[in-house]
């Protein structure tokens, strides 16, 4: 239930990570393998982002606290937003079809950009649509991956074992507004951190426990339709390469993330429409789509869809 894959392993190290509210209303880490299930909060597992990928990228601290961890039966506790990083950071036009969709050559250089922790929400939580944004709004379907280990000038060796884990993400994204900043030479941070427009999890997956990346497949759906597809191979920028880049011009710490950029085939979404992004090892992350009213409005939204179909993230 909740969108989780069971996590089979033989190993002794592997693990997947929910975060969890426990039926006396506090959350705390889930550690799931095979068909157990440990509660990381109650041996002594703090709840914080840091925390869990410091220990996710230390195999004799994920065993030593597996160990002190009493089970749990945690299958109906409600699954939580899977913590909040201390920066987080997502990749532009990374799949090369998503580039040309657009127009666009995928660019030479990496591009990314800031998608701010104010924004995430976790599974089943609602995507909001204002009342005041009447324009296009996009899912894109990602995959999230979780730094465990200080980078800064990094290397490659370095960025790989720094990386703690994966998980799913949606980087809904105001397409019009997108446009409209972009044509005047604008940065696109708003278009991107609207209220709600991060969706990730359902669940941290560690680094060991993933098959090679070019076996996995990540898709997004609108009400079942599948609209974007695509192998993890297809990456312009593997996951190492680019926090070693992104790490020589701004330090990462543990408990930052990263989306990694969305395949080809975004398109519209609307009040009532159920999102899903899937990987097969990872899981499913859903979430619903609602109208909201706001109180106060904005008039920056004139512009027509046909002025956007230019080069977007």
């Amino acid at each position: 239930m909740h969108g989780l894959r069971p996590l089979r392993t033989a190993g002794n190290v592997a693990v997947k990570v929910t975060r969890q509210l426990s039926p006396e209303g506090n959350p705390t880490w889930i550690a799931h393998r095979n068909d157990e299930q440990r509660d990381l909060g109650a041996g002594g597992l703090a709840d914080q982002l840091s925390e869990l990928a410091a220990w996710l990228v230390s195999p004799a601290q994920r065993q030593a606290l597996w160990d002190a961890s009493p089970i749990v039966e945690a299958d109906d506790w409600a699954i939580l937003v899977p913590g909040t990083p201390g920066q987080g950071l997502a990749l532009g036009k990374n799949f090369a079809a998503h580039a040309r969709e657009f127009g666009a050559e995928p660019p030479e250089e990496l591009v990314w950009f800031a998608k701010l922790p104010e924004v995430n929400i976790g599974p089943d939580e609602e995507v909001c649509l204002p009342d005041w944004l009447t324009s296009r709004v996009d899912h894109e379907a990602e995959v999230v991956l979780l730094v465990g280990a200080p980078l800064h000038n990094a290397t490659l060796q370095e960025a790989e074992t720094a990386v703690a884990g994966y998980t799913l993400g949606n980087d809904i994204t105001a397409r019009k507004q997108q446009g409209l900043d972009r044509d005047r030479g604008w940065p696109w941070l708003r278009a991107k951190n609207i209220a709600t427009f991060g969706p990730v999890g359902p669940a941290w997956v560690s680094a060991d426990a993933m098959p090679p990346l070019t076996s996995v497949t990540l898709r997004g759906t609108v009400n079942g339709e599948v609209r974007q597809e695509a192998s993890l191979g297809d990456l312009i920028w593997p996951p190492a390469a680019a926090l070693a880049e992104i790490s020589r011009w701004c330090p990462l710490s543990p408990g930052d993330w990263v989306y990694l950029g969305t395949p080809a085939g975004v398109g519209p979404i609307q009040a009532g429409d159920l999102l899903t992004v899937e990987a097969e090892c990872i899981g499913v992350l859903r979430n619903p789509v609602v109208a909201t009213q706001v109180v106060q409005r904005s008039a920056m939204n004139d512009a027509t869809d046909d002025e956007l179909q230019r080069d977007r993230t």
